[in-house]
């Protein structure tokens, strides 16, 4: 099997275990969405029987790797086909209307109810593809989801300890905003609107007022971007930066190697934050 990320692949492994090997083509540190693929990125391919992907517009590049591994054994995941986000659901988005920013936003394993509606995707494609494995992948597949309620029981108890008022999130890079939703952060958008698209002299302006005027705690950013957009946003904000928030991709660090991992390091440097 072969996952797009180190995040989708950590999910996979932790229901296949021991009984499938998983392979990940996106390494830890890099962002799906401006990875540039490997020649090596192929020949995986064109060895899988199930390639598991995010989609919803993350991996743009997969497509076309996917036409020259020309696998004729591979299944195609994508695990966030079927689930269902309602627009009036969701909180107004800074400078975006409600359905086009939920249409554009593909970081929904962030959510770990949505990471449970992975995991069961990941199961039944797994039975169908290695029925022998299949008791092995439902007993890993039960321990899983209880360790993702687990989860998202403590994340409640923990953003829970933080002040109402103070909960505000603007961050470097637009993946937070179903966490967000799912915990009572307001979600006030990213410094980066789309990928590589820094904002104009009038966008960042506008940033810094609306930090200012939401009382930011902190702004948020991420290892595998540069923090200097960040810093400067937070110096004209009179905040303070946190430069440490994993998403696209697990961490190096002791712990960072399972989803679990990187959420618990996340929502500890979250709090952390949003009491500065």
């Amino acid at each position: 099997m072969v996952a797009t990320t180190s995040v989708l692949g950590a999910l996979v492994r932790s229901v296949a275990g021991g009984a499938v090997p998983v392979d990940t083509l996106v390494p830890v540190g890099s962002s799906p969405e401006t990875y540039e693929p490997a020649p090596q990125d192929v020949v995986r391919l064109s060895h899988a029987r199930l390639v598991v992907l995010n989609g919803a517009g993350l991996e743009v590049w997969l497509e076309k790797l996917l036409r020259a591994a020309a696998s004729q054994q591979a299944s195609i995941l994508v695990l966030s086909d079927g689930i269902v986000v309602s627009p009036s659901s969701l909180p107004a988005a800074a400078g975006r209307s409600q359905s086009a920013r939920a249409f554009l936003n593909p970081h929904l394993w962030l959510d770990p109810i949505y990471a449970q509606a992975y995991v069961r995707r990941i199961q039944t494609a797994l039975v169908r593809q290695f029925p022998a494995q299949a008791r092995v992948i439902n007993q890993n597949t039960a321990a899983e989801l209880a360790r993702l309620q687990q989860l998202h029981r403590w994340i409640q108890a923990q953003i829970a300890t933080v002040p109402p008022s103070k909960r505000a999130m603007l961050t470097f890079h637009d993946a937070w905003y179903y966490f967000d939703k799912r915990y009572g952060i307001r979600d006030l958008g990213a410094i980066e609107s789309s990928p590589g698209k820094e904002p104009s002299a009038a966008e960042f302006a506008a940033l810094v007022d609306r930090a200012k005027a939401n009382h930011v705690r902190a702004i948020f950013a991420e290892p595998e971007f540069s923090r200097k957009l960040a810093d400067q946003l937070a110096a004209s904000a009179g905040t303070k930066t946190v430069i440490d928030l994993y998403d696209d991709s697990l961490g190096t660090e002791p712990g960072m190697d399972s989803y679990e991992g990187m959420m618990h390091h996340d929502v500890s440097a979250i709090v952390a934050g949003l009491k500065i």
